[in-house]
Formats: C-alpha cells, sequence, structure tokens
C-alpha cells in the first residue's frame, strides 16, 4: 500500500505531478508558511563586498541585481543560479561560516529573510567579521489546522515551516523527512525525530521516505 507524505512547505503544481508518479510514495500539500518581497535599498547590496545566502528565497529575490565575484552559498540548491558561487562540503551554517572565516573576509553581505536563524551571522561576528545583513523576504506563519488522517509522514524544506507545524497543533508522532541539516536542526530543538534526504531537494526527500518505509 502507498504511503501518504505531505510537505509543509509551499512546491509547484508541476513538482507536485512530477513527485506523485511514484506508486510506492503519494504526496500532498499543505503550506504552512508563505513568503513576499521585503523592501530594501539596493545601494545596500555593494558588489565590491562579498555576499552571503543561506537561502534559494533570499537568491531570488535578488536575482536581477549584479552579483560581486564572490558569493557564498549554503548549498548546491540555494547556489545553482549563481557560477562562481562558493559552498561548503557540509551544508551547514557553521561549514559555511568557517569557510568564509578561513577565507580571511573582512566585511559580508548577509542577504536573508526576516526570520533567519543567529548560527551564520554569530559564528562570523565572533571571528570579528563585519556582517551587514539585508532582509529581502518576510516569512509568514499561515494559522490552520492540518488533517494528519491517513498521512504516514511530514516533509520539511524550511525550519520556518517546521516551527509553523509545531505552533499549529504538532507533529502527530509521524516521522519527519527534512531537507538538509538546518531544517533537521529545527525538528530536533523541538523534541522530533527526523530523517535527512541526501540531497537538497524535494525527490530527495521523496527517496529517503521511501527508503525509510520500504527498507
Amino acid at each position: 500500500m502507498a504511503k501518504k507524505i505531505i510537505f509543509l512547505n509551499p512546491i509547484s503544481d508541476q513538482l507536485l505531478a512530477s513527485l506523485n508518479i511514484d506508486t510506492e510514495v503519494k504526496i500532498e500539500c499543505e503550506p504552512l508558511i508563505s513568503t513576499q518581497s521585503a523592501k530594501f535599498d539596493p545601494l545596500d547590496l555593494d558588489p565590491n563586498i562579498a555576499w552571503v545566502f543561506s537561502s534559494k528565497t533570499a537568491v531570488n529575490m535578488v536575482k536581477k541585481h549584479t552579483f560581486p565575484k564572490t558569493v557564498y552559498c549554503i548549498g548546491k540548491k540555494t547556489a545553482e543560479a549563481i557560477p562562481q558561487a562558493i559552498i561548503p562540503d557540509i551544508p551547514t551554517a557553521e561549514s559555511l561560516a568557517n569557510l568564509i572565516i578561513s577565507s580571511n573576509e573582512k566585511k559580508v553581505i548577509f542577504i536573508c529573510g526576516d526570520k533567519r536563524r543567529d548560527e551564520l551571522p554569530n559564528l562570523l561576528k565572533l571571528n570579528t567579521i563585519q556582517v551587514k545583513e539585508v532582509i529581502v523576504y518576510r516569512t509568514k506563519n499561515i494559522k490552520k489546522s492540518v488533517n494528519l488522517q491517513g498521512i504516514d509522514g511530514l516533509a520539511f524544506m524550511s525550519p520556518s515551516a517546521v516551527y509553523s507545524m509545531n505552533e499549529n497543533g504538532g507533529f502527530g508522532e509521524l516521522p519527519c523527512f527534512a531537507i538538509g541539516p538546518t531544517t533537521a536542526q529545527a525538528l530536533e530543538s523541538l523534541g522530533q525525530n527526523f530523517i535527512i534526504s541526501k540531497q537538497s531537494n524535494a525527490k530527495s526527500i521523496v527517496n529517503a521516505a521511501r527508503q525509510y518505509f520500504f527498507k
């Protein structure tokens, strides 16, 4: 019998259809967060200073601007539209911070959302690197009850979705699948068991769920 997984982040209809080609794992989507652009001063995006991204959403919000030669991204998914991006071996805030520190940067521009986590800027500041934050989008939790009847697992593609699920009735003791270490850390902080996908994309989450249920 097919297992049902519900994604708590928005995913496109096209992606949802492609994920449902699988006969063993069926996908539903019930977004618990929404994002919208935030006003910012374009002059804050100085191309003479290294830019830092920890989310693909932030990249999309500034893609019409001229990127600098030096750009740091937390992982491949975030960096896929930036050919020159420098990426750590492990897609975590700590690994990204260590990469920036080892590159002897003195100042960086952290382009992010209003609910970004503290680990990355705090680690950089502890190592005397100036961090200028430019907030380019805002994340809103959607308040609604999610019907978990008949659902076998929960899929999360960001910490924000994890926290929103927690505020909307909890996880129902269901197995949780995380897109990467940062999302997994959010689940861990709330006492949830989790399985991390091997790659930072929705298909890899589905593969992780298939392996979990049918190993």
